[in-house]
């Protein structure tokens, strides 16, 4: 036999001895394994790649677990409480989640492969784009591996999601204008124009009450709509302010100021000639995640 192959045979040799010394491959090794061969097939498929999160490891473990202990899955909406808190103790807060199970030997690669043929909807689910992070349970049931895929995206992702086109204030400043100047062309009334001092008093009011954790028109210093529109240089006859926190989109706060009396009144008064917008996206103690959005009307004072 050529020495090389006689060297080739022996290292082979040790690296069996060595891996039989090892012994099986640790959970969070599984778990890393599984990640990357997910991602593979997430990229694959266009989806954005998921990363561990140690929280829904945790969940998926208790999961695994108690999947082992009862002999089987049996999963249905009694379920669902239990699942939500192991979450809540863990501290992460889900918008969404969605669980797998799978019963395969082998090693990740081969356990996905089997799922692919054998569960394609499961596979499929693994696959999908809107979730970001992964947890994997790593068990046993009736004597062949068990192991449980936690896949979540966190409520604080989903509202990044939700706000991403408020970024460009000008650009949600013109839409907004054009949604009330047309509430106004439906009544029967001129246009508002939008005026610059009013968009920096509704601004800088939205802003002040995210960062100072309340929700009103009267500032915990006593400051109105009349004294910031003053402050912010316009001098009105007639000053009327719109507040709302929640909604993520023009659309959505002009449908709930269209739908209540007060604010109704506001957009459609017919002595208003000028409009100022402020919307801003943060996060308080008092309202957690949040759009706070603010329109300043006005009217000048005459000479």
């Amino acid at each position: 036999m050529p020495i090389a192959a006689l060297l080739l045979l022996l290292f082979a040799a040790q690296a069996a001895k060595i891996a039989a010394a090892a012994g099986p491959p640790s959970p969070d090794q599984v778990r890393h394994e599984f990640l990357a061969r997910l991602n593979e097939a997430r990229a694959a498929a266009g989806a954005r790649p998921l990363s561990l999160a140690e929280p829904l490891n945790r969940v998926a473990q208790q999961n695994a677990e108690e999947v082992r202990d009862a002999g089987g899955v049996h999963y249905d909406e009694k379920s669902i409480p239990r699942i939500q808190q192991r979450l809540r103790k863990t501290g992460y807060v889900a918008h969404g989640w969605h669980q797998e199970f799978a019963a395969a030997p082998g090693d990740a690669g081969e356990v996905l492969a089997w799922v692919k043929s054998g569960l394609p909807e499961t596979f499929h689910a693994l696959l999908d784009p809107d979730y970001r992070e992964l947890g994997v349970g790593v068990s046993d049931l009736r004597g062949s591996p068990l192991y449980t895929f936690f896949l979540a995206w966190r409520e604080s992702e989903s509202f990044a999601r939700e706000t991403a086109g408020l970024g460009d204030l000008e650009r949600v400043r013109a839409e907004m204008l054009v949604r009330v100047n047309a509430e106004r062309a439906a009544a029967g009334l001129p246009p508002l124009l939008r005026d610059a001092r009013l968009d920096e008093a509704a601004q800088r009011h939205a802003e002040d009450m995210l960062v100072r954790s309340y929700y009103d028109h009267i500032s915990p210093d006593g400051t109105s709509p009349k004294t910031r529109t003053l402050k912010s240089g316009y001098t009105g006859r007639i000053v009327g302010e719109n507040i709302a926190r929640g909604p993520v989109a023009v659309r959505e706060v002009m449908d709930n100021w269209m739908g209540s009396t007060g604010h109704r009144h506001n957009l459609l008064l017919p002595g208003f000639t000028h409009l100022g917008i402020g919307v801003v996206v943060g996060r308080n103690a008092a309202m957690g995640d949040t759009v706070i959005w603010v329109q300043d009307f006005g009217s000048p004072a005459g000479p």
